[in-house]
């Protein structure tokens, strides 16, 4: 028997691994979801990277197995048992939730255990994928596991991060940008924010209809795809995800202010130890990347990882219409990072 795991697509994870040596570990990549985090908005993206991975493969000087892991963030669930207590998370339990599930899906437990008869003989290898706030989550992943390194901590589960993509990356001064000015003022009117639109929305969709709250979500968001329908209504009637979204993105503005990170998470370091290979694609006219925040990123940390801004017009909210054409740029520089 060989080491593997079943691909499985359900509505908080997604999993899709292709086939591999049993000694060797496939590379693993991680995405972390912007707010709301319902990985369900990112099943077509990561779908189509699979595709894109593997249409590659044939092109590459050397074959790399890959398996694509994903988890709704906590509060986000749509599965959870109904006798579960409600909880929200904040910025900083976030990144502790994603942590876990990465570490138990690692470690070969968790949701998604691995059946095996054979220990794979290499460190397992990591890629970060972070989309908006999942990007600042993903960096404090990588300087977490950095630290834990460098300070001879055993952690329960050994890998490399090797890489890290960051797609719309609100990581420094989110209140800056246009979107985070108007969140702020909101919240100075209204502090509560989070529990009178949560309670808002409990109240709208218990009287809506479900054909006339779908037909609502088509219009509202110019008619997506009827899986991003699908999710946002799951979305809308499960109880405590807007507030639970609300709740993260009034923490986020007070959170995501300056650069926290040093020269050795950004790749810039002179130090014998691996630096991580970055890549940020930031968008143009980003509603949540003030321009100036973003060109400030550029020019003091350009030296490091490879930074990129659109000039496509593709939006920040890409899941929406435009998975096909990031899943190509982001496969691009999965094969980059794999290449080095």
């Amino acid at each position: 028997m060989s080491s593997h795991r079943q691909s499985r697509v359900s509505a908080d994870s997604f999993f899709h691994a292709s086939p591999s040596d049993p000694l060797s570990s496939p590379i693993t990549i991680y995405m972390i979801s912007g707010n709301p985090g319902l990985i369900g908005y990112y099943h077509t993206f990561l779908s189509l990277l699979t595709e894109k991975l593997k249409g590659q493969a044939s092109q590459q000087a050397k074959n790399h197995a890959f398996q694509i892991y994903g988890h709704s963030l906590g509060g986000f669930e749509l599965t959870k048992s109904a006798r579960s207590e409600t909880k929200y998370y904040d910025l900083e339990e976030q990144i502790c939730f994603a942590q876990s599930k990465l570490d138990d899906f690692l470690a070969g437990s968790g949701e998604f255990p691995t059946v095996s008869d054979k220990v794979p003989t290499a460190r397992p290898k990591l890629i970060l994928v972070g989309h908006s706030v999942g990007s600042y989550i993903a960096m404090e992943i990588l300087r977490r596991h950095r630290e834990r390194s460098k300070n001879g901590a055993s952690p329960s589960v050994d890998f490399d991060i090797v890489g890290g993509i960051m797609l719309f990356p609100t990581v420094v001064d989110i209140a800056k940008s246009p979107s985070g000015q108007k969140l702020t003022r909101l919240l100075s009117f209204i502090p509560q924010l989070a529990v009178v639109v949560g309670v808002l929305v409990r109240i709208l969709t218990a009287l809506i209809p479900g054909a006339v709250l779908r037909s609502l979500i088509k219009f509202y968001m110019g008619s997506p795809t009827d899986s991003i329908v699908d999710t946002t209504a799951a979305f809308l009637k499960s109880g405590y995800g807007v507030q639970q979204a609300l709740h993260m993105a009034a923490d986020e503005m007070r959170t995501i202010t300056s650069d926290k990170w040093s020269d050795d998470v950004w790749g810039m370091s002179n130090v014998k130890d691996p630096v991580t290979r970055l890549f940020f694609y930031f968008g143009r006219d980003d509603h949540w990347v003030a321009e100036r925040t973003r060109d400030e990123i550029i020019e003091l940390r350009g030296g490091g990882p490879t930074m990129v801004v659109c000039e496509e017009g593709l939006p920040h909210a890409f899941v929406l219409k435009h998975s096909d054409v990031v899943a190509k740029k982001v496969a691009d520089m999965v094969w980059d990072i794999v290449r080095d």
